[in-house]
């Protein structure tokens, strides 16, 4: 077991660990904010024939060759959307048609019916001549057959399931959602809806994680404060274990009388890759392996109890393993520059993850400054963050003016 590594080598020994989830096949209207595990690709052309941009006219751009405007033609007959034309558009002739209806053959362009008037008699006035192939959608000019639209491993947004739709997929292959088991311990917690006791506090850590499992693609299980009892803990461990494919321990990792949460682990079979990382918040945090019945390593973050450190560590570690699980080609958030509007308190030896308050100022820089107090137990000022802040290790104390780089938060 490694101990006391930087932030990159904690998250790469996380990502080393983390392996996809499987794929299943659901309705694509299902879809939306699952990742893409087969390729979307056309089986036809789209549009699958010829067709009007614009309501208006069918006309043959010959008949408007060397006459001059305005000119008329008499209309044959009408091409409605979701019909097909009745007959060709003879010279000296024009079809009215609707907007998605198929150009007739003999028409090599379309007049927009702003540019017209008919009259009781059928007879249609053009006071402007389209240019050839104007207002005329060509098939396959958005989509060819054969063509791959959709990539593996590509989140499936709103217009990935208009492509899906349009493509004649009922069904799309998506990668299985990993399940997270937010697990809290100690005799302090009480469910939210409880008023606590001398003592006590209501569990937050584990319906934070739970919300922040779903917030990042997984499936997350009811969360379960557990008191501090080894025969309770290892029981609900081991039922976890059956269920999830990542447990989020909090709390009773340390090194306290009733903190034996890291003896039953071990009692279980863990196999611990790192303990400690430096950073703050969330320097103790451990992470390793534990084999299920079926054999197969289901991955535990023993996280911090303070709910900062906590909800950082799951950030920083748990979302991109979940991302990768889920099949997602890119698993880290993207890093924004920014300018400090005030000095920070840092330690060289340690990367900080400040909350903070990033805005463009009045011309239009990113800006950013801190919440205010940053101790590991101010959830506050994770509620009042809209990113982190990243000052790592070698960045002692940077001043206002400073350019950093800040992590957006969800929402």
């Amino acid at each position: 077991m490694k101990k006391n590594i930087s932030v990159e080598e904690a998250r790469e020994i996380v990502l080393a660990e983390a392996a996809p989830t499987g794929t299943e096949k659901i309705p694509f209207d299902e879809a939306a904010g699952r990742t893409l595990a087969a390729p979307i690709t056309s089986r036809e052309d789209i549009p699958p024939f010829r067709n009007s941009a614009r309501d208006g006219f069918a006309v043959r751009r010959a008949d408007f060759e060397g006459e001059e405007l305005p000119i008329t033609l008499p209309r044959a007959f009408e091409v409605p959307a979701g019909h097909a034309p009745e007959r060709a558009v003879e010279p000296g002739t024009v079809a009215q048609i609707m907007t998605g209806a198929p150009v007739p053959d003999g028409a090599d362009a379309v007049a927009p019916i702003e540019w017209t008037k008919m009259d009781e008699n059928g007879k249609v006035r053009f006071e402007r001549a389209p240019e050839p192939h104007a207002n005329v959608r060509e098939a396959g000019e958005d989509v060819r057959e054969g063509q791959t639209m959709v990539e593996a491993g590509t989140l499936v947004t709103p217009p990935v399931v208009g492509m899906a739709a349009s493509l004649g997929y009922p069904e799309l292959e998506v990668a299985c959602r990993p399940r997270v088991a937010p697990l809290s311990t100690g005799d302090e917690l009480v469910p939210v809806h409880a008023q606590p006791g001398p003592g006590q506090i209501r569990d937050a850590n584990g319906p934070a994680l739970a919300a922040q499992a779903r917030h990042a693609g997984a499936r997350a299980l009811a969360p379960l404060a557990i008191a501090d009892e080894r025969a309770a803990v290892r029981r609900h461990f081991r039922d976890a274990l059956d269920e999830a494919d990542v447990l989020l321990i909090s709390g009773g990792m340390s090194m306290g009388e009733y903190d034996f949460v890291r003896d039953v682990v071990e009692e279980m079979g863990m196999e611990w890759c790192f303990w400690k990382v430096r950073q703050r918040p969330g320097r103790p945090l451990g992470f390793g392996t534990l084999e299920d019945e079926s054999g197969s390593d289901t991955l535990v973050f023993g996280l911090p109890g303070n709910p900062v450190s906590s909800a950082v560590c799951f950030e920083q570690y748990a979302r991109p393993a979940l991302a990768k699980m889920r099949g997602r080609r890119r698993v880290q958030r993207p890093l924004h520059a920014a300018t400090l509007t005030e000095a920070m308190r840092s330690r060289a030896d340690l990367h900080y993850f400040a909350r903070g308050i990033a805005e463009l100022d009045e011309e239009g820089r990113l800006t950013v400054r801190s919440t205010g107090a940053q101790g590991s137990h101010v959830y506050s000022s994770m509620t009042a963050a809209n990113c982190l802040i990243h000052l790592p290790e070698g960045l002692e104390d940077p001043a206002a003016g400073r350019r950093v780089q800040v992590e957006w938060l969800e929402g």
